[in-house]
């Protein structure tokens, strides 16, 4: 790819970047370290009718317009990419850079699975497990009112899956879920509610937190996982800034629910 420096008034962002939501967060930050240090990596674009259309960069060219730059290297892209390429190379991207929103992985899902046809065409296409790409796509039929939750960060998105999947009553579902934001309990009370939902949906809401309370009951156990998975243990960690005992025991109990145990 040629690179070259693009006046910013040249440039746009592309329609098939993926990250829709929470597109100026740490921008300030991100600003702050170009202003100290320089861009460090170039922006990916691609020409369009005179002008270039961002692939990857959209939060570096929004740093740059906050510090009132003129132009931005970019390396531009030979050839027009499709735009199913296009959402590929910028959903690889942003979740390597920033962990994108649960909306945006599932926006992102649901079309490629349109476009390419199978889930599994979908997890080879982003090098994902066809799990994960089933598990984005769910999120995609939680309630709007859930997800606005997970928008404004009172309940995490794994929360209001397990919500919109055991509680078919929307409105239960969201006072379940205010009740969790409000009360803020630690991540093993937090399963046990979940614990206890998920044991008896049509329970009242009370009675549920009760039981949560009676189930004291745990297990530890602990594992070796083989190179190339704690290593990828580790980015995971990093990208959902969520401890590795908590991704372990999300997927353990993940499991056994699919499994009917």
């Amino acid at each position: 790819m040629e690179l070259r420096y693009i006046p910013l008034t040249q440039l746009e962002v592309s329609a098939s970047n993926v990250r829709r939501r929470d597109i100026s967060a740490d921008v300030d930050e991100l600003a702050h370290s170009m202003e100290r240090d320089g861009l460090q990596q170039p922006i990916v674009v691609q020409g369009k009718d005179g002008r270039f259309e961002i692939i990857i960069g959209q939060r570096r060219y929004l740093a740059a317009k906050q510090l009132g730059w003129q132009e931005l290297p970019a390396y531009v892209k030979p050839e027009r990419l499709s735009s199913l390429d296009a959402k590929v190379i910028s959903f690889a991207e942003n979740v390597q850079r920033r962990d994108l929103a649960p909306r945006d992985k599932a926006d992102t899902c649901v079309y490629l699975r349109g476009e390419l046809g199978s889930i599994e065409a979908v997890a080879e296409r982003l090098g994902i497990t066809p799990q994960t790409v089933r598990k984005w796509i769910g999120y995609a039929a939680v309630p709007e009112t859930l997800k606005t939750m997970v928008d404004d960060k009172k309940i995490t998105a794994s929360v209001a899956m397990r919500l919109a999947e055991f509680v078919p009553d929307e409105r239960k579902a969201v006072e379940i879920a205010k009740r969790i934001a409000e009360t803020n309990p630690p991540a093993k009370q937090r399963e046990r509610v979940l614990a206890a939902m998920e044991e008896a949906p049509g329970r009242p809401i009370d009675a549920m937190f009760r039981r949560a309370e009676e189930m004291k009951r745990e297990r530890q156990i602990t594992f070796v996982l083989p190179e190339r998975y704690a290593l990828a243990m580790e980015r995971a960690e990093r990208n959902t800034k969520t401890s590795a005992a908590e991704i372990a025991r999300d997927a353990t109990i993940d499991w056994l629910l699919r499994s009917r145990y």
